[in-house]
């Protein structure tokens, strides 16, 4: 995979990932053209390309450059104090489009905002000073929560790159709370008990909409322990269990009916349609007249068979689903242990006798 902007087959031009086979070109005797030191068709020679292509993104290592205008410092330009009071200044500027409504403008200030004021974990750790650390520690832990919750809303729009789209907006918020809950760990100074149960709460509702329902239940619960007051927790985790039990009503009726196709029907399952009645013969018809001693061993046999159909139907055919699923894991169950039996049976043999019982069956 590599991103670049390709020709497709229409003729039309394309900018993303890319799955194009590697292509080596090679001369008429078979040898790899060599071009700027690499082979065409490597995938050096394809970074090439896409350095040319794209120079503004050649040796980029945060994303967020994207969002600087024209004219606009970049940060390793910068020193700690202008880009801790830029990042302060971007998430003023952020909250003021939050309490608008505007969430989609509110994360690009926030995203901005990180771009300034985030350090990497050895700048951060080894490079920064205690106080210094503090004061990231202020400026960053706000942008990361509320960048968090601007990717929640329903009104979230991906406006630039690198916004998250629809589809990754729940990872990414999932990640940066993660990362803050991290600070936590690591026993930061400068941080709040609030703010670990924002990043609880706000992680808990991105698994929940990604799906990830027990792990958003474990957040949601860590969350309720340190604001058991919090309405806003408690309303989300009723919601929470809601889903939770819709969920497992539905894994249990696709499970019994994907157990229960693959039994034998019963009774409840055959046609209600009846055989047509035999007409009785009057009682002086030769044809219709039969001897007393035929006809108590036509009822013996009668009962004879009704006996061996009760045997081969048996009761399992008045079973309810419920019953039959039950019913079909044991004896899955069964067969599997058969399975691992014969198994440690082969694996206390002799590859002789092995083969032996392979071949002739003994």
């Amino acid at each position: 995979f590599f991103f670049a902007e390709m020709a497709t087959n229409d003729g039309e031009m394309k900018k993303g990932m890319e799955t194009a086979p590697l292509r080596i070109e090679r001369d008429c005797m078979n040898r790899p053209l060599i071009l700027d030191g690499c082979i065409r068709g490597s995938p050096s020679h394809v970074a090439n390309i896409k350095d040319l292509l794209f120079p503004e993104e050649a040796h980029m290592k945060d994303e967020g450059e994207l969002l600087l205008e024209v004219g606009e410092w970049k940060k390793n330009d910068m020193f700690f104090e202008y880009r801790i009071k830029e990042g302060a200044d971007l998430k003023d500027k952020g909250n003021e489009k939050f309490k608008a409504g505007e969430y989609a403008e509110a994360a690009v200030f926030y995203r901005k905002g990180l771009y300034y004021a985030s350090f990497d974990d050895s700048q951060f750790n080894f490079e920064l000073h205690d106080t210094h650390r503090v004061q990231v520690v202020a400026v960053v832990v706000p942008l990361k929560l509320n960048y968090a919750l601007c990717l929640l809303k329903d009104t979230y729009r991906p406006l630039r790159r690198p916004l998250p789209s629809l589809e990754n907006r729940f990872r990414e918020a999932v990640g940066h709370c993660s990362e803050v809950l991290n600070l936590f760990k690591e026993k930061q100074e400068g941080l709040a008990d609030k703010d670990k149960a924002k990043a609880l709460y706000r992680r808990g509702l991105a698994r929940m909409g990604s799906g990830d329902l027990d792990r958003a239940k474990e957040d949601l619960t860590e969350a309720l322990k340190l604001e058991s007051g919090n309405k806003d927790i408690r309303t989300s985790f009723g919601k929470l269990k809601e889903r939770r039990a819709e969920e497992h009503a539905r894994t249990k009726d696709v499970w019994a009916g994907k157990l229960a196709a693959g039994l034998p029907r019963g009774d409840d399952d055959e046609s209600d349609e009846e055989l047509p009645a035999v007409a009785e013969s009057a009682p002086g018809d030769a044809k219709g007249s039969v001897p007393a001693e035929q006809e108590a061993g036509s009822d013996a046999s009668e009962a004879r068979d009704g006996e061996t159909d009760a045997k081969l139907t048996g009761p399992d055919t008045k079973l309810t689903p419920e019953q039959r699923a039950i019913k079909a894991k044991a004896e899955i169950k069964q067969y599997l242990d058969d399975l691992q039996a014969k198994e440690d049976r082969v694996k206390g043999m002799g590859w002789r006798a092995w083969f032996r019982s392979l071949v002739w069956g003994t």
